[in-house]
């Protein structure tokens, strides 16, 4: 069977998508970086639609590599195919985010599809249930289980499963919520494996800086390891309607030695990036510095970035990070998308252990 599997045409451009053979993940760029985004898909981030992808790439200028969506996992909640086959037409690779809980709420724990319940097996026939589906889609997904454990709101973060106690699971010599974490992730990426699913690029999301910010919750201890991860990521803000703005270049430097030090051989992300609309915000000088901090140089390994284009929090109020809400930040956005930094299209190889 010929491995090019189809030619996509987004906004009369031509999208090159070829499908990888069985074990293959998404591998970073020959040259510069990889340019996604995340269109507005909904208050739960779960309502793909190809206007919406079509409408982001009319807008930025450029098409997107990957885009993401999250599959909100209750334990009974079925793998988004059809959100992934939806993407998948229109050229551009899905990022499921993997979310375990059951209520959608945050700073809190989770009642039922706790990481104890996941690592004791509760839930192993699920998920490979999802994992046969994922085998079934004939081309290649990102998957992200439990996004930003590290920083402390969701109720997968190491605060709500066991935090600093060492005495409650695993080994005494390791703080057991980021261990409960590590665990977990390694058995979510086994039990696809195990059912086949190879065509899965595995994607470590670390917070902006770990929450709380102390020695027992650093961003070490969440990490599942070089064999479960594939790509590691961060999310950075410049400004969410809180204290001051922070350029890229600082947030930058200030998280990308701390992804560093996980593993020397996978390729980083900025997995989110973006900035609110407000006053006294320059959005589209902003912009213009951060697609200029992407391509200095200064971070060799920094090999994909992702505009976040969430209009509303998820409370329905508005989170001023839509591009179209700022003429200048789209101009922005369209000036720096252009450079030829960014124009390479997924490409796909063995996993590198």
């Amino acid at each position: 069977m010929p491995r090019l599997r189809a030619v996509l045409l987004a906004l009369g451009a031509a999208v090159l998508l070829v499908a990888p053979a069985r074990g293959e993940v998404l591998l970073p760029p020959q040259e510069g970086l990889y340019l996604s985004g995340h269109p507005d898909c909904g208050l739960r981030d779960e309502t793909v639609t190809s206007k919406g992808v079509r409408d982001f790439v009319a807008l930025t200028g450029r098409p997107l590599v990957w885009s993401y969506l999250s599959w909100h996992w209750d334990g009974r909640s079925p793998f988004p195919a059809e959100a992934c086959r939806v993407l998948h037409r229109e050229g551009v690779v899905p990022l499921v985010g993997i979310l375990p809980w059951s209520t959608g709420e945050q700073n809190r724990p989770e009642a039922r599809v706790t990481l104890k319940a996941l690592l004791a097996g509760r839930y192993d026939r699920p998920l490979r249930v999802a994992a046969r589906q994922v085998r079934g889609l004939g081309f290649p997904v990102m998957l992200c289980f439990g996004p930003e454990a590290d920083g402390g709101w969701f109720p997968w973060s190491g605060r709500f499963n066991g935090g600093s106690r060492r005495d409650g699971y695993g080994s005494p010599d390791l703080p057991d919520g980021p261990e409960r974490f590590r665990d977990a992730f390694r058995r979510v990426v086994r039990l696809f494996r195990e059912e086949g699913a190879g065509d899965v690029t595995w994607v470590f999301h670390a917070a902006e800086r770990p929450g709380p910010d102390l020695p027992w919750n650093g961003t070490q201890g969440y990490y599942p390891g070089d064999g479960f991860a594939d790509w590691i990521g961060v999310s950075l803000y410049g400004w969410l309607r809180s204290g001051p703005v922070r350029e890229m270049g600082d947030l930058l430097a200030g998280a990308l030695p701390r992804l560093e030090a996980l593993s020397s051989r996978r390729p980083l992300a900025v997995l989110e990036w973006g900035i609110a609309a407000g006053p006294g915000v320059d959005k589209g000088g902003w912009i213009r510095n951060a697609f200029e901090a992407f391509t200095s140089g200064e971070h060799p390994r920094l090999r994909a970035v992702a505009w976040w284009d969430k209009a509303r929090r998820p409370d329905g109020t508005p989170s001023g990070l839509a591009l179209e809400e700022s003429p200048e930040g789209v101009r922005a956005y369209r000036e720096g998308a252009a450079s030829r930094a960014f124009g390479s299209p997924a490409r796909f190889g063995p996993r590198r252990d």
